[in-house]
């Protein structure tokens, strides 16, 4: 077993029993070293049947079982929270569950609180809806759990073990359902500083709580030491921790690393920088300018807190001729033609084996993949994509520079990394009253660490977005590091003509 090991963090990990909560940082082996233990768990001889790995999104659960796969491991069950709560509901009362697509969802919204935006985030609205759906025998995502966690026996479950992946994004919905399971092991890993998804209710000092509360004699350990960020990457990633928990420094592997800013006066300056900067750090774009250590479109991310931020130099990239590459964009039309085809599948009752072969070919391979995943259950496939979320869609592209928000970020990693549009007021984002410094500055530390070798980020002094004029120029957070200032260019002077 430990042949495979790296670090004596590693070693650790797998040498403990009981409940774990392991925190492991960007890029220092989460992944390899949550599989290691589920290997170790078997040698030690527990039953596969006993083990079951949970996650939140379709795509990482899928990840994670075909590389149990390579390790020879197919007997454990793996899954999402909602893909096993689905699983209780269909056994016990051997039927699908009555689970209403994000779009019944919205229309149900819309019905009962026609001028409100977000109304789940006031408590009594949301049990006002909560309330219509049991009244109706619907059931959403959230429903599906409570209905869930009444079905659990604790009795059932005491010698199981729980793999929970990237802890830190449990919702206290999940939360709740997690209760019943207290008896059982749990063995947590995640990255408190990766939590950024405070807008679906996730609340770190909650989660804190919980655990002491039901996992009162957990052991804490900690993977530090990052394989993928060099030290410059890592020694700025440190700045921007904002955890209850505490968490020893970050180490690398590697040394070097660069972290560089920018500062221009206005938008276009900064625009005609960075497509220089982007078309050096590709080698150039003719053979003249070319060199041997250039990166691939695929290697180079340019991240933004908004969407919006990144249109204008997107528009450049293309006029320059650099393929761009807009996964989100992507994922959203993707998302469409799989609602669609369900659709074609549950109203209209065409197989969706006929359906594939027509498909277009990206879907075709996307859904043939997830087809052997579910071992041919078509029926959870089809409650899987009915509420398939974006991040599940998201994949970054081979065949351009990759623009995407810091969220969507979340998980992928690039050589290097452009932080584009690092004002203050953007980093962090204030411009609105319903924000969290703690949780912004999580952000920056999860755009930070995506880098591997390079982390550039630009700002102007002036810079034009939605009804705001920013010109507070570079965000006081990144003041401390490198950054040039550049001067405003002199206009050329207009040709004088002959008459």
């Amino acid at each position: 077993m430990f042949e495979f090991l790296t670090s004596q963090e590693q070693k650790k990990i797998l040498e403990s029993s009981g409940d774990l909560l392991v925190i492991a940082g960007p890029g220092t082996g989460k992944t390899f070293t949550l599989l290691l233990k589920v290997k170790a768990l078997l040698e030690e001889g527990v039953s596969p049947e006993k083990i079951k790995l949970l996650t939140f999104s379709l795509k990482t659960s899928h990840e994670l079982r075909e590389r149990l796969s390579k390790l020879g491991i197919r007997e454990i069950k793996v899954d999402t929270f909602h893909g096993f709560a689905y699983d209780l509901y269909r056994d016990h009362y051997q039927k699908e569950p009555p689970l209403i697509s994000e779009k019944e969802k919205l229309s149900i919204l819309k019905k009962l609180f026609p001028k409100e935006k977000t109304p789940l985030k006031n408590l009594e609205k949301k049990k006002e809806y909560l309330s219509y759906l049991e009244k109706n025998h619907l059931l959403d995502f959230d429903l599906l759990l409570k209905t869930a966690s009444s079905l659990l026996n604790p009795e059932f479950f005491h010698k199981h073990y729980f793999f929970i992946d990237e802890f830190q994004d449990l919702s206290p919905e999940i939360l709740e359902f997690l209760k019943f399971l207290s008896s059982s092991t749990w063995i947590l890993f995640g990255d408190p500083n990766q939590s950024i998804y405070g807008f679906r209710g996730v609340n770190l000092k909650n989660i804190k709580e919980f655990l002491h509360i039901y996992k009162p004699q957990i052991k804490i350990l900690n993977l530090t030491e990052s394989f993928r960020c060099k030290e410059e990457i890592i020694k700025a990633a440190n700045y921007f921790r904002a955890s209850p928990w505490e968490i020893p420094d970050l180490k690398a592997k590697e040394k070097g690393g660069i972290i560089q800013g920018f500062l221009f006066p206005d938008a276009f300056e900064e625009r005609d920088f960075l497509v220089n900067l982007i078309q050096s750090l590709l080698g150039g774009t003719t053979l003249e300018k070319a060199r041997a250590s250039q990166l691939a479109p695929s290697d180079i991310f340019v991240l933004s807190r908004i969407k919006r931020v990144s249109e204008p130099l997107i528009e450049s990239l293309q006029k320059e001729g650099i393929p761009v590459a807009l996964p989100e964009k992507e994922a959203i039309e993707l998302k469409e033609k799989i609602e669609s085809l369900i659709e074609k599948v549950k109203v209209f009752k065409n197989p969706l084996e006929k359906l594939l072969q027509d498909a277009p070919p990206i879907i075709r391979n996307y859904l043939s993949n997830l087809k052997a995943f579910f071992q041919e259950d078509e029926q959870k496939l089809l409650f899987h994509l009915e509420n398939i979320s974006l991040e599940d869609l998201t994949f970054p592209k081979l065949e351009g520079v990759n623009f995407l928000t810091i969220h969507a970020s979340k998980g992928l990693e690039a050589e290097t990394i452009i932080l584009y549009g690092a004002e203050e007021g953007l980093i962090p984002f204030t411009l609105f009253n319903d924000y969290d410094l703690d949780e912004e500055k999580r952000l920056l530390y999860v755009a930070i660490t995506r880098a591997k070798s390079s982390f550039y980020f630009s700002a102007t002094h002036k810079r034009k977005l939605f009804n705001f004029e920013l010109n507070r120029g570079l965000t006081s957070w990144l003041k401390n590091f490198p950054y040039k200032e550049f001067q405003k260019k002199p206009q050329k002077p207009k040709q004088i003509g002959l008459f």
